[in-house]
């Protein structure tokens, strides 16, 4: 059934054909019910995919094939994708190409040399890894704080590590802010104005 989604229909908008399997590490619904006990284990195990530097695409062009195997449709644990800053122009025009060139895919090569096809899919894909990569490592490290302190006791932390890493904090009515901004109280570092909201409205 995986596959069969993966083919575009005559009348298929590009909304459509363009969604990742809701199963599928990095789709919305991935992010939007993993929980903090997994994205854990997939920093620890080092299992997200690696970002290369910006400026890594030496150029990329539409195809029409339909990708159809697990490179070209997934992004795999350790797998060099690019940087947002290297997605944005072929996000940028990817619909446009869909409906007005009949494209199913895009080509990518890379400095090093290596090229790789992607269905429009997996594009998401590494939209949504790029997003988080970044508050996934630093919710991990703020779980591993906790858990070396013992800022919480060991069924707390247990308990916590069943909350999405996605749902607001709870408890509040007015800040509406996810779990994973929680990490930006590791170090010296800003503040995020949602977390001092959900700060101001406990005091209040």
């Amino acid at each position: 059934p995986f596959l069969f989604s993966l083919f575009p229909t005559m009348s298929e908008s590009y909304e459509a054909y363009s969604a990742p399997h809701p199963k599928t590490r990095f789709s919305p619904q991935f992010m939007a019910n993993v929980a903090l006990g997994e994205v854990v284990g997939l920093v620890r195990d080092d299992l997200l995919p690696r970002i290369l530097p910006d400026g890594s695409v030496s150029k990329w062009n539409w195809d029409q094939t339909v990708p159809v195997t697990i490179p070209e449709t997934i992004v795999s644990s350790r797998e060099e994708i690019p940087s947002m800053a290297d997605m944005q122009p072929i996000m940028a025009d990817a619909k446009q190409a869909f409906y007005q060139l009949g494209v199913n895919s895009v080509c990518i090569q890379f400095k090093s040399g290596a090229i790789v096809r992607y269905h429009f899919s997996k594009l998401r894909l590494i939209v949504g890894a790029n997003n988080q990569d970044y508050n996934f490592r630093l919710m991990s490290r703020l779980l591993a704080r906790v858990e070396r302190e013992s800022l919480l006791s060991p069924a707390l932390f247990e308990e916590l590590k069943l909350n999405r890493f996605s749902e607001p904090l709870a408890g509040f009515s007015v800040t509406q802010t996810p779990l994973y901004n929680l990490g930006c109280l590791l170090d010296e570092r800003w503040i995020l104005d949602d977390i001092m909201n959900a700060r101001a409205e406990f005091i209040y």
